[in-house]
């Protein structure tokens, strides 16, 4: 089982057991692009999904999905059962402290 502030590669390297989804999503190695300089996305697990909070100044393209983030916003991952694709949710700054529960 996952604690609510293991980061995904922690838990891969801890060989703590974590969906396949999430193994392919670090696997990936997603990457936070702010004009010309970008950097790894260390994700966060909590209640089953992947998150990640811009904590720059600036506007990050998160790439592969192309979603922009700016700062304070979350992007959180999830896979739902029976689905073909991620699922990603955008939470405002004011709801990234809390359980950024999907809508």
């Amino acid at each position: 089982m996952l604690n609510p502030t293991t980061t995904a590669l922690a838990a891969l390297e801890g060989h703590t057991e974590i969906p396949i989804w999430l193994a392919a999503l670090v696997a990936n190695r997603c990457e936070a692009i702010y004009g010309a300089r970008g950097h790894a996305i260390r994700w966060i697990c909590s209640s089953g999904r992947a998150l990640y909070t811009n904590s720059r100044g600036r506007v990050e393209r998160i790439q592969p999905f192309g979603v922009c983030l700016r700062r304070g916003e979350t992007l959180a991952v999830s896979w739902r059962p029976g689905e073909t694709e991620y699922t990603l949710d955008v939470y405002p700054a004011a709801a990234a402290d809390c359980s950024c529960r999907a809508a």
